[in-house]
């Protein structure tokens, strides 16, 4: 019986990979809808471009309720960075509807003590967007108040979905245009969320979590951060980390650097550890007595700067998270695009374009509710933009065997590979390497072709990760015959093989052409062909390894 997952293969005898992979999808909380139609047929609004901010919500947030009013005092070129607040050019922070300034340490820090960021939000996210447009809104609402808001979203409140594309759980936009493929479920969460209970989120189908860290410099550690960081690790959950800049400069960014190694450390989070990236969150802040930047080259600066640092302690798998309308405007920078996988857009559809891998997310909504969480969390799609093979196989011709291996594209903390061989000429299986976290595996069998098939797992869950299928034309090592010998001796033949394999196994055999019958058979790397009578024979050669598997064989015609 051949293990699953193999289909009809035409072998060659040259090595060359032909895939048969099977990818198990894991359930999750969020609608997973093929898409063999119209978005329409699904269920999901087809709302054209302009209508994605109608009815009573905030630009750019469907979530975030949109005021009654906003006040005079309100500046159009604020920015309003809550349901409830705005900030000045100057950096005051006022009542969106009363315009009173806001002198809450809780929420707009001291001149040297950073606010929580997500303490103006209750913990949620809000992407900022300007005073004039969210003052556009309210007038356009309250001329056509219908008293409709759009509903929560699991997928997305303006289409944007779940779904499959070749095989594998997708996402896309309100139009059905391909976001990733190959995706994965990912929440990003903070003490505001409490203590989660992260088997119930795992069980509900969180694939992945972004953990926050920290903000700013010289502040504690999120509260939640160890215990978050913990259970991912025992319950065998994917994670990264992010943490919120405050710096004005790059002298604040290697600061704000030097404290996320400090805290990765003291949490024991290795390198390895992370199988999502420790992202640097850029955004405009508020804090009292102090102004965000605006010079795409200064952010640039702050950037690099950070990633020196993380680089410098050990962690070299970073990135950028933002939002759309910062990265085109203050984070307009090619440098930062370069570094930009992980972009925030509450819409219909994702409008920003520079991502510079094929690997990226998208964080789709601020109001996602998975089990185990209390209240809102935010969602992410992650995954690939084309697809990418999952396992690709590597082998490496020692002298005497094969070493094979394996490289698995997956955010699994863990794995577990089992590999087998299947004799073509033979028709039969045979097990290289059982279940083991090692990823090479060393294939000794005689020469011949064969089905080369690997299996892999997560070591946590034992749920497949997938499986692939090479055919092989297999030579055990890379020691060869280099020469043979046969010359008459009075009446008898001397017979003699040589390889460069000094551990070398040899067999010498007589054919006997007419007889259609082996005639005589010699072990050692010399022979005496005792008077051989007259005909046509083959004299055939015949070199093993050490132990015993058949590497090559050499055949003659000799004539008595």
């Amino acid at each position: 019986m051949f293990p699953k997952g193999i289909a009809r293969i035409a072998v060659c005898v040259s090595m060359i990979a032909m895939t048969v992979s099977a990818t198990a999808v894991p359930a999750y909380a969020l609608q997973d809808t093929a898409i063999d139609g119209s978005a329409a047929q699904h269920g999901f609004a087809m709302q054209t471009d302009n209508e994605q901010n109608s009815g009573k919500s905030m630009p750019d947030n469907p979530d975030a309720k949109l005021p009654n009013t906003v006040s005079a005092k309100i500046p159009d070129d604020s920015t309003v960075v809550s349901e409830q607040l705005a900030a000045t050019p100057d950096g005051t922070v006022k009542n969106l509807e009363t315009g009173e300034t806001v002198t809450d340490t809780t929420l707009v820090g001291t001149q040297d003590q950073q606010p929580d960021p997500l303490a103006k939000t209750d913990g949620e996210s809000f992407i900022p967007v300007s005073a004039e447009d969210v003052k556009k809104a309210v007038s356009d609402a309250n001329a056509n108040d219908t008293g409709v808001r759009p509903s929560g979203f699991e997928s997305n409140s303006y289409g944007a979905h779940w779904g499959t594309y070749n095989g594998t759980k997708a996402f896309f936009d309100y139009k059905n245009n391909l976001f990733v493929q190959q995706g994965k479920g990912v929440i990003d969460v903070s003490q505001w969320q409490g203590d989660i209970d992260w088997a119930r989120a795992k069980a509900d189908g969180v694939e992945g979590a972004i953990i926050r860290l920290g903000y700013g410099s010289d502040n504690a550690a999120d509260s939640k951060a160890q215990r978050n960081i913990s259970e991912c690790k025992r319950l065998g959950i994917p994670f990264g980390i992010y943490w919120y800049s405050y710096a004005h400069d790059a002298n604040g960014a290697a600061e704000e650097g030097e404290d996320v190694v400090a805290k990765l450390r003291q949490f024991g989070v290795s390198s390895g550890d992370l199988q999502y990236p420790v992202y640097y969150d850029l955004e405009q802040w508020t804090w009292t007595g102090h102004t965000p930047p605006t010079d795409p080259n200064v952010y640039n600066g702050i950037a690099n700067k950070w990633y020196a640092a993380l680089q410098s302690g050990g962690y070299t798998n970073l990135g950028v998270y933002s939002y759309t309308s910062y990265l085109q405007g203050p984070l307009n920078h090619p440098d930062i695009h370069a570094k930009t996988t992980w972009v925030a857009q509450y819409g219909a559809r994702m409008e920003y374009n520079e991502f510079p891998t094929n690997r990226r997310g998208w964080q789709y909504t601020s109001s996602g509710h998975i089990n185990g969480i209390s209240g809102n969390v935010d969602m992410s799609a992650f995954g690939n933009k084309d697809y990418e093979s999952l396992i690709n196989m590597l082998w490496v011709v020692r002298d005497e065997d094969i070493a094979v291996g394996a490289s698995v594209n997956t955010t699994a903390s863990s794995l577990e590979y089992k590999w087998q061989s299947y004799n073509v000429s033979t028709g039969t299986w045979k097990t290289i390497a059982d279940w083991t976290s090692a990823n090479w595996a060393g294939w000794s069998d005689n020469a011949g072709t064969y089905w080369l098939h690997l299996e892999v797992r997560d070591a946590v869950s034992k749920k497949s990760i997938g499986e692939k299928t090479v055919a092989f034309a297999y030579v055990p090592g890379s020691k060869r015959i280099n020469g043979t010998y046969a010359a008459w001796q009075s009446k008898d033949v001397l017979l003699g093989v040589s390889s460069n394999n000094p551990q070398g196994r040899y067999k010498i055999k007589i054919y006997d052409v007419d007889k259609k019958q082996w005639v005589a058979g010699f072990n050692g790397p010399w022979a005496t062909w005792k008077k051989p009578a007259k005909g046509v024979y083959w004299t055939h050669y015949e070199l093993y390894t050490s132990t015993g598997y058949l590497v090559e064989t050499r055949t003659y015609a000799f004539g008595v």
